[in-house]
């Protein structure tokens, strides 16, 4: 009788002790289980309910993808872009005659565009954009295929006053679901005075090799320039 009773009392106490411990939060519970990791949509096939913010752009223009193979490499490259942008106006010189000219402002197009990707391709000393495109295209380092990361060259255009063509740095790219590209891009000297264009967005038609600027200083009337195609390492 008295080990039934030793034995009843120590398991009271027991339940006791562990009801009390409970209460007081000494007992606590398990961490919830994690969530399966969260799918991310496809470049294109975000919810197009969700709001989106006003950007001044077309709805697709803000549907840039931020996740996928280039995401590492456009945080790294926008991480370092400022170092390769630092506007030094060119100088100017009064000559006798009562004349004045200005020299070459910096950074030009291709200046910035190497930094930006630090390709050494093609060095050639004053190399064009076309002449670095050429080049490039020789060693097969070059693609119709739009890339973060690459440098896109348009052909010249003497109607614009480009006779060497211009290079752009390649931010960000996104496929459309009718064959074309939507693109992010940077680049200087775009009004003759090495002035920054950051973000500009770009349609590219690989079918017709032409790019459209959609927003951005050229926007207005840069429609269906002749694209050469893009630069890789």
């Amino acid at each position: 009788m008295n080990n039934r009773y030793f034995v009843f009392r120590h398991l009271l106490i027991a339940v006791i002790i562990a009801f009390l411990s409970f209460s007081s939060g000494c007992v606590q519970e398990p961490p919830p289980l994690p969530s399966p990791q969260e799918q991310q949509p496809a470049c294109g096939e975000q919810d197009k309910n969700m709001p989106v913010p006003d950007s001044g752009l077309q709805p697709e223009e803000n549907d840039f993808c931020s996740q996928g193979p280039d995401a590492g490499k456009v945080r790294d490259s926008e991480h370092g872009r400022a170092h390769c942008y630092n506007l030094q106006p060119g100088a100017v010189t009064h000559h006798k005659k009562g004349h004045r000219s200005i020299g070459r402002c910096q950074p030009q197009s291709l200046i910035y565009a190497r930094c930006r990707t630090g390709f050494m391709s093609c060095r050639l000393g004053d190399t064009s954009p076309v002449q670095w495109f050429h080049c490039a295209r020789k060693n097969k380092i070059t693609t119709s295929r739009p890339t973060a990361g690459s440098v896109m060259v348009l052909d010249v255009n003497v109607k614009r006053g480009m006779s060497t063509g211009h290079p752009v740095y390649v931010e960000q790219v996104k496929a459309n679901g009718d064959g074309t590209w939507l693109l992010r891009i940077s680049h200087t000297n775009y009004d003759r005075k090495c002035h920054l264009d950051l973000d500009a967005t770009v349609l590219f038609n690989p079918a017709h090799m032409t790019a459209s600027f959609r927003s951005g200083p050229w926007s207005s009337w840069a429609s269906d320039l002749k694209v050469l195609g893009f630069i890789l390492h």
